[in-house]
């Protein structure tokens, strides 16, 4: 993507826009920074840096009204080892100059860099959504968060809920004599996280602990349809080593491995991530040892007809994605 944007493609951006993303700030440069304002009436911004990601800002409540200004950082704060492992890298942006990105938040309010504070300017929690543009193999994704002031903050929390990339990264229909375990060459992912507060944020990729073979069960098939209301199993099998078909292996149980289901809204561009019915605990599989596969019972009641993309990750293969087609 071009960091010289034209009048039209802000314009653009502008028309796009629903009462869901009240409103959108525009910057680029050596340092980007913009500067939204939030209401009890406008909840959710969002803060375009081209070339330097998507951040969107959505509030549950909010109870004054505040301006709150993001600024992208390329020196990346430090990682608790605690939380982050030793291996764990920033995810570079290809549209920067393959330079990473931290997301500083500040503000007119009384909080830390003058941040809003919960309680008094707003209740609950803070999502948020970032999407960026980047080749670099993800292994296993986070989402770091840095409590506290700008200047001193370590990264110490992984607040990632829900990862998807855009297009998917396993396309091939399964079963499949080989497994491609990367991205795709050139990906949008997207990662989406709740906080209780607003400090520097980060997308983050840690190393894998093991590197197994990851093998689709269901959906048997890349593009799958399926109707509204219909529950669909998404399972996998996992093993040490070796091919998916005929694998003389055992296969293995994964406690990390998560789901989540996303699509894009095509109003604004968004990849928004609709709330899980049947949501297991921390969205998590559970194994049935009989038939050797990590399984999730995904509930599509109350969605709406479209495709979507379920996304796999943890920590012993890299994200896996495939796409479904929900029909009325």
């Amino acid at each position: 993507m071009s960091k010289r944007i034209s009048a039209f493609l802000i314009l653009a951006f502008a028309l796009f826009g629903t009462q869901s993303w009240a409103a959108t700030c525009f910057s680029e440069g050596e340092v980007p920074s913009c500067t939204n304002t939030f209401s009890p009436t406008n909840t959710t911004n969002t803060y375009e840096f081209f070339g330097d990601g998507r951040l969107i800002v959505q509030f549950d409540t909010v109870l004054t009204t505040f301006t709150l200004t993001v600024t992208v950082n390329h020196t990346i704060d430090p990682r608790d080892p605690n939380e982050f492992p030793p291996g764990t890298v920033c995810v570079t942006y290809d549209t920067n100059g393959l330079q990473c990105d931290e997301y500083d938040f500040s503000g007119n309010k009384s909080g830390p860099n003058g941040v809003p504070v919960k309680n008094i300017d707003y209740k609950r929690l803070i999502t948020l959504t970032l999407r960026y543009q980047t080749s670099q193999p993800i292994n296993n994704p986070a989402f770091g968060h840095a409590p506290g002031d700008n200047a001193t903050a370590v990264y110490r929390e992984n607040i990632l809920t829900g990862y998807s990339t855009f297009p998917a990264s396993s396309p091939s229909p399964s079963p499949s004599p080989t497994l491609t375990l990367t991205s795709s060459p050139t990906a949008d992912p997207t990662m989406i996280g709740k906080l209780p507060g607003l400090s520097s944020v980060a997308a983050l990729d840690e190393p894998l602990t093991e590197n197994d073979s990851y093998c689709w069960v269901s959906p048997a098939m890349e593009g799958q349809t399926f109707t509204v209301g219909q529950e669909i199993e998404v399972s996998f099998r996992l093993f040490p080593s070796g091919p998916c078909v005929a694998n003389s292996g055992t296969p293995i149980r994964d406690k990390t491995a998560s789901l989540s289901l996303s699509t894009v809204d095509l109003t604004t561009g968004n990849t928004v991530f609709p709330p899980l019915r049947n949501k297991e605990e921390g969205n998590k599989f559970h194994w049935d040892h009989k038939d050797g596969v990590n399984e999730f019972d995904l509930s599509t009641e109350g969605l709406a007809p479209g495709t979507y993309t379920i996304t796999v990750f943890g920590s012993k293969f890299p994200p896996q994605s495939r796409d479904v087609t929900l029909l009325p």
